[in-house]
């Protein structure tokens, strides 16, 4: 298949998503999103749990970090920064949330994960959908992540909550990353890291959703902290599809 035909695979569930947005009413956020099963208190933290299982993406932040100067690619640096900034970030962000769930706590753990997610998906696309196009794709990416999130606390604010950017942002990448994968030859990413990070990741949406069933089946751990976990995991998949040099 040529270049323009695999274009054309990725650019059809993009603006069929971009277009089924503006048919679907706003989306407010639901309050009952910020109730999570495990509230326990420990040491004086609230959500003690939930705050906790967030230290992964501190470590990981920091490891991405650490490996910065030894990248195999100099034209991943960019992109590789920024998802290492949005992993850290998620880590101080997302523990920030879980003390005191709100709509205004949440802007601050859903704008760094955004800037993770598109880091990756800006990462992919300059490496294989467009690698001989000397502008790159992550600010513009950078700028509409966070832009979605902005819009969506400022619609909050005002009585009116619109979740359909946020929405679209979030989750268009994980149907067009997949693609990108199997339509597409890789250059330097590796795909099995990143295979692992999408399975990570389903694994972690799962978790999230069975948050009061997996509780009451241990009895110790809820879903949400396990799925934190699970999207640690998943990070780590991400910053080892980036190569660096071997000694």
């Amino acid at each position: 298949m040529s270049h323009r035909g695999r274009l054309w695979i990725l650019l059809i569930p993009a603006v069929a998503a971009m277009a089924a947005m503006l048919f679907i009413d706003r989306i407010a956020q639901d309050p009952a999103y910020h109730a999570f099963s495990d509230t326990r208190e420990f040491a004086g933290v609230p959500n003690f749990w939930n705050v906790f299982s967030n230290l992964p993406f501190l470590i990981l932040g920091l490891y991405g970090w650490w490996r910065r100067p030894h990248l195999a690619e100099a034209r991943s640096r960019p992109g590789y920064s920024a998802l290492c900034a949005g992993i850290l970030l998620t880590g101080f962000g997302s523990a920030w949330y879980h003390l005191a769930p709100s709509n205004d706590t949440l802007f601050w753990d859903r704008l760094p994960m955004t800037i993770a997610f598109m880091s990756v998906f800006a990462m992919l696309l300059d490496e294989r959908v467009m690698p001989g196009n000397r502008l790159s794709a992550l600010w513009p990416l950078l700028i509409l992540g966070a832009a979605s999130v902005v819009y969506w606390s400022w619609t909050e604010s005002h009585g009116a909550g619109d979740l359909r950017p946020y929405g679209l942002v979030q989750f268009l990448p994980v149907i067009l990353i997949p693609l990108i994968l199997f339509l597409f030859p890789a250059q330097y990413l590796d795909n099995r890291w990143l295979f692992g990070a999408i399975a990570l990741y389903a694994l972690a949406k799962v978790l999230e959703f069975f948050d009061f069933r997996i509780m009451q089946a241990t009895g110790y751990m809820s879903g949400h902290a396990i799925k934190h976990l699970a999207a640690g995991f998943g990070a780590l998949c991400t910053l080892l599809a980036v190569p660096t040099r071997r000694p």
